[in-house]
């Protein structure tokens, strides 16, 4: 037998935005609780929210064994380990006359702009023990910047739209970045002549991959790389990773659901373009005789499963400059969009910028793009970068060829 415990306390302080003001501030806390109990290869779980009662979770955990789960007893060597990644991001008695200043200047330098939604502080405390003498603790924070920006002649109830989280606070850094953006959606532009262009955008592609990297979709012949392990199916540019390395992720316990640390926090679903791992966890790690990649995750009171937190790429360069030569197109809003069977991929854009020589030219017409999964990871894969656009906290930009589409 083998029992689990795991404690998640959120706190955060969540200032509510509403056309330039602070609306209302919340201070929310949360602390979610798991037991489960593995015996004879199946799992009871029980949860609580709150102060947990770990004798009455224990006794449910074992009555639960009785609806006949299966999963594998998994049993760790004992080892303790304890993080503590937090930064003062800037004081809570701090937060809210430093918060109206930004929205206050804001609205001075950009006014023909309303803006709305959420400015929080946020902190995560997680524990992970077990009786086989695991038990790690960690603590992470992050400030997260979302606002919704409205132009003031616009029918629509959101226009464009700032995104960040850091683990700083700069006025002077943020205030630059909005206003970058707003003056370039302030210069409409007509659509690019070219039809294939280069894409300065998010993890668009690899959002559609994630779910084919399941080991569960893989060995039941659903996943698009079904068979394709151990292949060379991307660019040797490419590296995708499962990453919970501390230095590295804002507000990410190292460990997972189940309590597995990777060596050296990080493990490679794809290394140089070889497709080498599978996202598992312990019970589709053994049941498909594979790696165990340590991306557990679990509602409180729910059964594990394989997730995709922590997913990264590795940097290929160390800013924009260096991968973008002349024109692309900068993909800041996205919506939708499809996948065929063959990977073929149509993504509506909503909001873009023309980009030339690290700036915004101005904003473009709405299209959509069309690439397929292979070819956009592979020889229209530009590269990597964590610089160059905005330079306020942490951003990453996948950049890539693809053809555009559907101009109205």
């Amino acid at each position: 037998m083998k029992t689990e415990k795991l404690v998640t306390k959120i706190s955060n302080l969540s200032l509510n935005i509403v056309a330039n003001e602070v609306e209302s501030l919340r201070i929310n806390e949360s602390c979610k609780n798991t037991l489960r109990i593995y015996e004879n290869g199946v799992i009871g779980v029980a949860g609580s929210i709150g102060t947990a009662d770990w004798a009455a979770l224990e006794e449910t955990a074992r009555q639960n064994l009785s609806q006949g789960i299966p999963y594998p007893e998994a049993h760790a060597a004992a080892r303790e380990l304890s993080l503590d990644t937090c930064t003062e991001v800037i004081a809570e008695k701090e937060f809210v006359p430093a918060m109206k200043h930004l929205l206050a200047r804001l609205s001075a330098e950009n006014p023909e702009f309303l803006f709305s939604n959420k400015l929080q502080l946020n902190t995560t405390e997680a524990t992970y023990e077990s009786s086989d003498g695991e038990n790690y603790s960690y603590r992470g924070n992050q400030f997260l910047i979302v606002l919704m920006l409205k132009h003031k002649g616009s029918a629509n109830i959101v226009d464009e739209s700032y995104e960040c989280e850091s683990r700083y606070f700069n006025e002077d850094e943020i205030c630059r970045d909005v206003k970058r953006v707003c003056e370039a959606f302030l210069k409409p532009l007509p659509h690019v002549e070219e039809d294939e262009v280069t894409v300065i955008g998010g993890f668009e592609p690899l959002e559609y991959a994630a779910s084919h990297l399941l080991a569960d979709l893989y060995f039941n012949n659903a996943s698009l790389l079904a068979g394709k392990l151990g292949q060379k199916l991307f660019s040797e540019k490419l590296t995708l990773t499962v990453n919970r390395d501390p230095k590295q992720q804002l507000n990410l316990p190292f460990f997972d659901a189940e309590g597995v640390v990777n060596e050296g926090y990080v493990n490679a679903l794809v290394k140089n373009g070889v497709f080498e791992r599978l996202l598992t966890c312990k019970r589709s790690a053994e049941q498909y005789h594979t790696e165990n990649l340590g991306c557990a995750a679990a509602d409180y009171n729910g059964v594990p499963d394989a997730g995709g937190r922590g997913l990264d790429v590795a940097d290929t360069a160390e800013a924009l400059k260096e991968l973008v030569h002349g024109r692309a197109v900068y993909l800041s809003a996205t919506s939708g969009g499809d996948m065929t069977p063959a990977g073929d991929i149509s993504l509506p854009v909503l909001t873009s910028y023309l980009y030339e020589d690290g700036e915004l030219l101005g904003k473009l017409p709405e299209y959509a793009l069309s690439f397929n999964l292979f070819d956009v990871l592979n020889e229209n894969f530009v590269g990597v970068t964590e610089k160059g656009l905005f330079g306020f906290g942490e951003h990453k930009y996948l950049v890539y060829r693809a053809k555009i589409v559907n101009k109205s």
